[in-house]
């Protein structure tokens, strides 16, 4: 899954298998991209964060924790640019979908 800007500057990728969340930048723009997990109850279980062109940001159920989702759940995946890297929500170009583990 891509951001919803016209040239797409992040990708997010999940794989069941292992629970391998992927987030990467794409684009030398000064835009972060970034990611979210989000839990069947609206709760953010985590995100990650990948900085600069090419630079990518990945987690797996190997890391444990938060980290290992529960096998037949879905689970919301969040991908969006953002410009300051305050986290205070300002993402833009986001797009989602819910996806298995």
């Amino acid at each position: 899954m891509k951001t919803d800007d016209d040239n797409p500057g992040g990708k997010l990728t999940f794989n069941s298998d292992g629970d391998k969340t992927k987030v990467c930048d794409e684009q030398a723009d000064g835009w972060s991209a970034v990611a979210y997990v989000i839990n069947p109850n609206g709760s953010t279980r985590y995100s990650l964060r990948a900085s600069g062109n090419g630079d990518c940001d990945d987690r797996s159920a190997d890391d444990g924790g938060q980290y290992n989702l529960d096998d037949g759940t879905y689970y919301t995946f969040r991908v969006c640019l953002d410009h300051d890297g305050s986290g205070t929500g300002d993402d833009r170009f986001c797009d989602s979908a819910r996806w298995q583990a």
